[in-house]
């Protein structure tokens, strides 16, 4: 079932990504912005494949019919839609918050020398360079260095044996 969840993805990801000759410049001389490729779309998979069998079908129906962004863990073989996330009130931006300098013990907190600690819920691009240790506090964390997101469970601490660069974090 993963490597379907990975196929559908795929198969949307490359019909979304298809751009004709006559899109490729738009008239009147203008051209599209690059593309910043350290840009990453966050992982629904996992939290997909956890929800598959415990959301209702009504449930699953709402948040596909919302409007809002959302992930589908689909079975194409079946015709059903396994699990929906609606990705605009899981996670808002901005709303995350500094707790200082400093953590708390529910806070998210990254160490580089300087605790760097966050309340809240929602998402955060930045740069926090030699973090040698993460907690999620009391929720659920993410954490992206090395090319990868990193999702742990409430009051996760995990250490690392080289520090390294975070790029975003994430609570919900």
């Amino acid at each position: 079932m993963r490597k379907l969840a990975v196929l559908v993805f795929a198969a949307m990801f490359g019909t979304l990504s298809f751009v004709s000759p006559a899109g490729a410049a738009p008239s009147g001389g203008l051209s599209p912005a690059p593309v910043n490729e350290s840009i990453l779309v966050p992982d629904y998979t996992e939290m997909l494949w956890s929800l598959a069998g415990s959301q209702s079908e009504e449930e699953i129906d709402r948040i596909a019919n919302s409007g809002h962004k959302v992930q589908l863990l689909v079975d194409p073989e079946a015709g059903k839609i396994l699990a929906a996330i609606d990705t605009e009130s899981t996670i808002t931006p901005s709303a995350l918050t500094p707790v200082g300098p400093g953590c708390s013990t529910t806070s998210l907190c990254m160490l580089n020398g300087v605790p760097n600690g966050y309340t809240g819920t929602g998402t955060l691009y930045g740069t926090w360079s030699n973090v040698y240790q993460y907690a999620t506090g009391d929720k659920i964390g993410t954490f992206r260095f090395g090319g990868l997101d990193w999702t742990h469970n409430p009051y996760t601490t995990v250490n690392l044996p080289t520090p390294e660069k975070i790029t975003y974090i994430a609570r919900r």
